[in-house]
């Protein structure tokens, strides 16, 4: 990890997303309702995340552009999705998903087109 401070000290403390339906897949972006909100409300790790959610990213994406945890992430996100900061779009119901198998053969022929 890239980032000198604790996880726990980026999170107050907290191990727990405030939101149980926050999944890795997750879509976040910055929420055109977006409040103002006042100096010390958000930490350096909140205002970055804002910062990335100007285009659309996924928890994962995020966590990895941060180089921090994925679950201090989503803590992050919670919080920042309590305040009205971002929006979140879950990920697609499994039964919408394409078959792995499918993926995999596109995959393949991507790879014999080179």
């Amino acid at each position: 990890m890239s980032n000198p401070v604790r996880p726990y000290v980026i999170t107050g403390g907290r191990s727990r997303p405030s939101r149980e339906s926050l999944a890795l897949e997750s879509l976040l972006s910055v929420s055109p309702d977006c409040p103002d909100l006042p100096d010390g409300a958000l930490n350096r790790e909140h205002r970055r995340i804002l910062a990335l959610c100007r285009r659309l990213l996924s928890v994962a994406e995020v966590a990895a552009h941060l180089g921090l945890p994925l679950v201090v992430v989503k803590v992050l996100v919670g919080d920042l999705w309590d305040l009205g900061a971002v929006q979140v779009l879950p990920p697609a119901p499994q039964a919408e998903r394409l078959p792995a198998t499918l993926l995999e053969e596109v995959l393949v022929g991507l790879r014999q087109l080179r």
